[in-house]
């Protein structure tokens, strides 16, 4: 894995969501199917995402090679599925995303009362 993907996924946080909405989709479905082969149809919602934006993400994610897709026909569409880089990514991602969430807690706390409110009022 090469940080320059690392990188441009904690600059987009929305990448983040949409991939990690795709590996919990297919983890849950796995659970109930163990036959399910990793395939998910493309999901043209994602909480925290806005919807038009979703066509590029998910362009992103592909040329990344975090997301692989598949057409299946005129009327089953585009399936989508985390590639073992986009997995193996995940845990990193998140743990890089708590440590800048800790940093920026410890900032404001370090901060004068003055900003201290302002940074909570924004």
């Amino acid at each position: 894995m090469i940080d320059f993907e690392l990188e441009q996924m904690l600059e987009n946080p929305e990448w983040s969501l949409v991939l990690k909405h795709y590996s919990v989709l297919r983890r849950e479905t796995k659970e109930r199917d163990p036959e399910f082969d990793g395939w998910i149809v493309r999901q043209n919602e994602v909480d925290g995402v806005v919807t038009e934006r979703l066509p590029r993400i998910h362009g992103k994610l592909i040329a990344f090679d975090l997301l692989k897709f598949q057409l299946s026909g005129r009327d089953s569409g585009v399936f989508y599925k985390v590639t073992r880089t986009g997995e193996n990514m995940l845990p990193r991602l998140e743990e890089q995303l708590q440590d800048l969430q800790a940093q920026l807690q410890a900032t404001e706390e370090d901060a004068p009362p003055e900003e201290q409110e302002l940074a909570r009022s924004a």
